[in-house]
């Protein structure tokens, strides 16, 4: 799976609250990542219209290609992260595809609770399309169930956001790994239209609000 040891930035993480891991994906993963993405598009039973955002994104749950796979993904995680491997909970995995018309700068937002950590492998990246964090923007964990939003003012815009000093966009290319506190930095994707990402979402409390985990015992959230 990883061309590279991830827990060589712990402390990047831990200083920062995320990290961009270049080129760490195996092209072997990639490809049954890419594969599955595929497969998903054509089985329409693999789609919850529940999750569909309308004018954002579509939403397909995720399957490691392997027990191997989804071992190694949660060993090396739990090093990255420092969260207990017998207790490194899966709150959500999900690939994304971002709809057409998807806003290209939409609000920032925290993750719900439940996702300490957010995890993206980028898919199929239109150009300028990247994931942007704000670290210094009203740091600290959303206690909500959901997902919170700025409040970008009466014409919904946040396009100014994304161009000032607190924004750090990522540029991600294909292979490479995003990691940051996703219940307590805020981030979004600008320009997204067109994108596929897989995002895995962790925490360490046992917390399985969509009943996704697949390690372990878990609690309800």
């Amino acid at each position: 799976m990883f061309n590279y040891d991830p827990a060589r930035y712990r402390d990047a993480l831990d200083r920062e609250g995320y990290v961009h891991l270049k080129s760490i994906l195996t092209d072997d993963f990639l490809d049954s990542l890419t594969g599955f993405f595929e497969a998903a598009l054509a089985d329409a039973n693999k789609e919850s219209a529940d999750w569909r955002i309308a004018k954002k994104k579509r939403q397909f749950v995720y399957e490691f290609p392997s027990d191997e796979a989804a071992e190694t993904f949660r060993t090396r995680i739990a090093e990255l992260t420092g969260i207990d491997a017998d207790t490194l909970t899966i709150s959500e995995r999900h690939i994304k595809l971002y709809e057409p018309d998807a806003a290209p700068y939409p609000a920032p937002h925290k993750d719900r609770a439940a996702s300490s950590f957010s995890i993206g492998f980028p898919i199929k990246l239109p150009q300028g399309s990247s994931v942007c964090v704000f670290p210094d923007l009203d740091p600290g964990p959303n206690e909500e169930e959901r997902a919170v939003f700025l409040d970008t003012g009466p014409d919904g815009s946040a396009e100014a956001m994304y161009a000032s000093d607190s924004a750090k966009v990522l540029n991600e290319e294909l292979g490479d790994m995003i990691v940051f506190l996703g219940s307590a930095i805020y981030h979004e994707r600008v320009r997204g239209a067109g994108t596929a990402v897989l995002y895995i979402k962790i925490n360490g409390e046992g917390a399985d609000p969509l009943g996704e985990n697949i390690y372990g015992k878990t609690v309800a959230a």
